[in-house]
């Protein structure tokens, strides 16, 4: 199911900071997966699993001071704005 929001609404579900640094944060995104043996451990993990596993990796990076409470809604706008990215290599490596 796809949903359609306006860019207010978008604007209001991501971040700034990371909408302003979305081509270095998919960068980051290949670098964790690429260069960390992920696409070997893609077939240990379902695909929810190895999903939140990219993100919770990529936070520490981008985020590494931020409190736990606003960790999730980073996760929630990482989950929305590279899911599909991050299913795509799972996919890919199994």
């Amino acid at each position: 199911m796809k949903y359609i929001i306006t860019e207010s609404q978008l604007d209001i579900i991501i971040p700034p900071f990371l909408k302003r640094r979305l081509d270095i944060i998919e960068d980051l995104m290949y670098d964790v997966m690429l260069n960390n043996g992920m696409g070997l451990d893609a077939k240990e993990y379902s695909l929810n699993d190895f999903v939140n596993y990219v993100i919770d990796i990529m936070m520490y990076d981008i985020r590494p001071d931020t409190p736990e409470i606003e960790l999730s809604d980073y996760r929630k706008a990482l989950l929305f704005l590279l899911g599909d990215k991050i299913s795509e290599f799972w996919a890919e490596n199994q």
